[in-house]
């Protein structure tokens, strides 16, 4: 959950000369060290430098451009890619092995999975989650850091927030799963491979449901087949590809005039039945998916 020792050594003497040639340039801060180190550091006074450099995104260009480190080319490559940096509030949903998971809670929530530099990162905000956080995500060679300062925000949430953000994270697996890398876009390959692998949690959690109503093991497989063969021969098959949890009825329709002899209106009443049972579409929307499966 953290970078290895010599990662983490690496991101410090790129960090700490770029937070001195930005405090050089502006003078925000007196007194700052000679030899910034994370001992002599006051982390108020990084924050004040770094808020400026992020604002100002000519500093880190000219950062790179004279190299007033003298960094090797790879280390100002890596400096480079932060202008790739993904900054503001965020929830702390999970701290797994692999990494913490960073969650934004927009319209459409977008998970990160976030290393820690020289500690994992509950011991720096606490092991209780959800925590909310204000932080600068960047990248590190196809991992996520953070530039080293991170605010908790001394907050508690009840169970109705907590609903809240468990679901934003499951939609976020979902619909693009957790991100453990930062770039300007993901490839068409990947955004596909990141959909199917939402479509398959979402099919196995309604086979789930169809197993619990107590169907019979044929009655059972003929809904599931027939919402998988959606699933797989045509919102897979779409350019771009899409989630289940974005159908509507211009999806349905399109699918039904190509494959009406496969397309079970009951199959597909259960689906909509269990998306809004697990509050996965709106109830808006399942009136609008349900009316036009009866005018079929």
């Amino acid at each position: 959950m953290m970078l290895s020792e010599a990662d983490s050594k690496r991101f410090y003497q790129i960090w700490w000369p770029l937070l001195k040639y930005v405090n050089s340039q502006q003078n925000i801060v007196e007194d700052f060290p000679e030899e910034p180190l994370v001992a002599n550091v006051d982390p108020n006074d990084a924050i004040k430098i770094r808020n400026v450099l992020w604002n100002s995104p000519d500093l880190l260009d000219k950062f790179i451009q004279y190299n007033p480190a003298k960094l090797v080319e790879k280390d100002l490559e890596l400096a480079a890619s932060w202008k790739a940096r993904f900054s503001g509030q965020f929830v702390i949903i999970r701290n797994l092995k692999k990494y913490s998971v960073f969650l934004r809670c927009d319209e459409q929530p977008v998970a990160f999975g976030v290393l820690g530099i020289m500690s994992p990162l509950q011991e720096i905000v606490g092991c209780s989650v959800p925590v909310m956080v204000e932080a600068v995500l960047l990248p590190f060679e196809g991992k996520i850091i953070y530039d080293s300062l991170i605010s908790p925000y001394s907050v508690s949430f009840g169970p109705g927030l907590r609903n809240r953000f468990n679901h934003a994270y499951r939609t976020a697996q979902e619909l693009c799963g957790v991100k453990a890398a930062l770039k300007a876009e993901d490839t068409v390959e990947e955004k596909m491979d990141a959909v199917a692998k939402g479509n398959q949690k979402i099919l196995l959690a309604f086979r789930k449901e169809l197993a619990a109503s107590g169907l019979g093991d044929k009655k059972l497989e003929e809904h599931f087949e027939a919402v998988e063969n959606f699933v797989k021969t045509y919102l897979l098959q779409s350019l771009p590809a899409c989630s289940l949890l974005n159908i509507n009825v211009d999806l349905l329709s399109a699918y039904f005039n190509m494959h009406r002899k496969k397309a079970n209106r009951v199959s597909f009443k259960r689906l909509i039945r269990f998306l809004r049972n697990s509050e996965r579409i709106d109830s808006e929307k399942e009136k609008a998916l349900l009316e036009f499966l009866k005018s079929m």
